[in-house]
């Protein structure tokens, strides 16, 4: 389309009050030319600007990285990544070790008193067999695992294995034995080793042969070790773990206990005559049917357990073997004092912690102070691992009790506690008087250890795990049973019809029924319902 502007036509020649007055005309090419020499000329200034700084003495970096590696000095880190592995001694110039470079869990040799490096020779053998890994109940498993030559007699299971302690800058002279007998080739792959595969490759034994490597320790810290032939969860998942320490330079301040824990994994099917057989299908879908420390359920309760006083300090460390779940580990009752994250020596410990989150394949190294008289229940806190498959170990402190930390206070109890139930045919005694004479039964150490509801073997003798020492007892009218539980956990013994209920009785405590009429009475404990026995009373 075409526009056409009209404008008004005039006779006037000269300029209009209203008109533009004359004024110069700039070409384009002037204001290119313009640009171009501005563009130039801010370049140059750059450049000379760049020029004097690269030329100044780096004043202020050289006053920054002071002030850094002041600041990474004061929190016990490195400034520099050439300190952590130390200075190379050639191994010809390196004399054998004569410090105790070995232990069995949960002992831990002690740290080598010397200031150089040195060689450190190391033995092992393979051992495989068939050992108990749940005591309560006599479960049985086929375990693989490395056991010291010439080392502690009664090592039969060799799960975990012995630890191993040297310093960084020590050359492992590492020696292992796959007796004739054995049916398995295995190897060991070192977590603490740089080299191929760890090792694994070089140690591979079949029964019958022996192997040695020599490798350097350059970086200090606490690390797994373990089988890595062929199948290697199967391995692994059969026993064959452990740890070896490698102390820095200047190694962690000492500590009145060390002691030596791994966290690992069974998985197995269910128990046959006792004997419960691998079940390779559970490891893959990580479901294992025990989560224990030290190799099996109670290697660290009871008799087993950790020992230390008030005021003193115990430092563990700790692996955790996997196979396939990372670890919770916490001290109920207590703190870790000081965490060395993923068992780092040389990093800044954290303090005051709760709950340290290991991998599996990893470790750490913890530290924790006696500070009341009392039961630390060390456990991996995914509990159902603990109460329900056995990761659960005891620290035991005595010494004075320490009002100012921790003290009961007391208090009544409910008015509703009354020991015994005022049903017609109650004998009516105390918890802790027991009647004289009559049945006695007790209620089994472990018996809250859940189980199926509806076990086949609830009313049975050989019921396992065992809730009860009779099951079914056969009484004549008149008789007066007490139960005493000899369990740690507080139970009840409470009739399914109601007709008598003891109340909780605590650990060691035990409660009296005499049964004045005929019938059979089936009772079970309120806080753990599986527990399930009878009474049957004759006229």
């Amino acid at each position: 389309m075409t526009q056409t502007l009209n404008r008004p036509v005039t006779d006037q020649t000269g300029p209009s009050p209203k008109s533009v007055p004359p004024h110069p005309h700039y070409a384009l090419g002037t204001l290119i030319a313009l640009g171009i020499l501005g563009t130039l000329a801010a370049v140059v200034v750059a450049v000379i600007a760049l020029t004097v700084t690269a030329s100044r003495n780096s004043v202020d970096d050289a006053i920054v990285s002071e002030r850094v590696d002041a600041y990474l000095a004061e929190a016990g880190a490195t400034a520099s990544t050439g300190d952590v592995i130390p200075a190379i001694v050639p191994k010809a110039d390196l004399p054998v070790a004569t410090d105790p470079a070995v232990a069995v869990a949960p002992e831990m040799p002690p740290a080598p008193q010397r200031s150089t490096p040195a060689i450190v020779e190391v033995e092992f053998e393979v051992v495989e067999g068939v050992n108990v890994i749940d005591p309560a109940s006599g479960v049985e498993t086929e375990t693989w695992g490395y056991r010291l030559v010439d080392g502690p007699d009664g090592v039969v299971a060799g799960t975990p294995g012995p630890v191993i302690r040297a310093r960084v800058g020590d050359v492992l002279r590492f020696t292992i034995t796959n007796p004739e007998g054995n049916t398995h080739p295995h190897n060991v792959d070192f977590h603490a080793v740089t080299g191929p595969h760890g090792g694994a490759g070089d140690t591979t034994v079949a029964p019958g042969e022996t192997k040695t490597i020599e490798v350097r320790l350059l970086y200090p810290g606490f690390f797994m070790y373990h089988c890595a032939y062929d199948d290697v969860p199967a391995h692994i998942s059969h026993g064959m773990y452990g740890g070896i320490l490698v102390d820095p330079e200047t190694p962690l301040p000492e500590v009145d206990h060390e002691w030596y824990v791994v966290q690992s994994e069974f998985y197995t099917s269910e128990p046959e005559d006792g004997f419960a057989a691998f079940d390779r299908r559970a490891v893959t879908d990580e479901n294992p049917s025990y989560v224990v420390f030290n190799g099996a359920v109670g290697s660290l309760t009871d008799d087993n357990a950790l020992r230390m006083e008030v005021g003193e300090r115990a430092r563990i460390y700790f692996i955790n073997a996997g196979l396939n779940l990372d670890s919770n580990l916490h001290p109920i009752g207590s703190h870790w004092d000081r965490v060395y994250p993923e068992a780092a020596l040389l990093a800044t410990p954290i303090r005051g912690s709760q709950t340290t989150l290991v991998p599996a394949g990893g470790g750490t190294v913890v530290e924790m102070v006696g500070q009341v008289p009392s039961t630390i229940v060390l456990v991996d806190h995914a509990l159902a691992r603990a109460f329900d498959k056995g990761a659960i170990g005891h620290i035991v402190i005595t010494g004075e009790e320490q009002p100012e930390i921790y003290e009961a206070v007391g208090g009544a109890a409910p008015a509703d506690e009354t020991p015994a139930a005022e049903h017609e045919g109650t004998g009516g005694a105390e918890h802790e008087q027991p009647a004289a004479g009559g049945e006695q039964v007790s209620i089994l150490p472990g018996s809250s250890e859940f189980q199926d509801m509806d076990s086949p073997d609830e009313f049975e003798e050989g019921e396992t795990p065992g809730d009860y020492s009779v099951n079914v007892l056969r009484v004549p009218v008149g008789t007066t049973v007490t139960w005493t539980n000899d369990d740690q956990m507080m139970h009840s013994v409470t009739a399914a019809d109601g007709s008598f209920d003891s109340g909780l009785l605590d650990a060691g405590e035990s409660w009296s029924y005499t049964f004045d009429q005929p019938g059979e009475f089936e009772y079970f404990c309120s806080p753990h319902p599986w527990m399930r026995a009878k009474v049957i009373v004759e006229g």
